[in-house]
């Protein structure tokens, strides 16, 4: 549970019963979404929830089936132990299955809830385009030097010393 809860805390609560466990990490997990819901509209905090979703049962998954590539491999050799090897991945396949969804779960859990949520600081917008207009507004400017001609995106500008497309010219 990452972060959301002290140590002391997190001693505390793996000593209680299921449900009351399962009653603090709901709470836990709602607070920590209510205040993702005050940084972020309701539209982006559900967009955000469906990338992480995405994002962590895609990379389960291909764990998962790397598993199965070698439990493939690993249950061909139960077959000389008169074991049939068939019934031994299908056993073997549905425990992975299980701790897949469980892992998937758990994962989702503790990823939205140790999540911080900065806001973003408009000034430094703000500060960039105030100097790329000084810049402009500097004689030695590429802008200035070659009005109404093409400036090719390496060329270095003498007022920074940086190349025409991170300075005058960045997009």
């Amino acid at each position: 549970l990452g972060r959301s809860f002290k140590d002391e805390e997190l001693v505390n609560i793996t000593k209680l019963k299921k449900e009351e466990f399962e009653n603090i990490i709901k709470e836990k997990f709602n607070e920590s979404r209510n205040k993702r819901n005050k940084l972020l509209t309701d539209d982006a905090n559900i967009e955000l929830e469906k990338r992480i979703f995405i994002q962590t049962v895609d990379f389960l998954w291909r764990s998962h089936l790397q598993y199965l590539e070698h439990l493939r491999q690993v249950v061909g050799l139960r077959s000389y132990a008169h074991k049939d090897p068939l019934d031994e991945f299908k056993r073997e396949a549905f425990k992975l299955f299980e701790d897949l969804l469980n892992k998937i779960k758990i994962d989702i859990i503790t990823f939205l809830n140790n999540i911080e949520i900065v806001p973003r600081e408009k000034e430094i917008s703000r500060n960039s385009n105030i100097n790329n207009r000084n810049l402009e507004n500097n004689p030695k400017c590429l802008l200035i030097i070659k009005k109404n001609k093409k400036i090719p995106r390496n060329e270095k500008c003498p007022a920074t010393g940086k190349k025409y497309k991170h300075c005058c010219g960045a997009l």
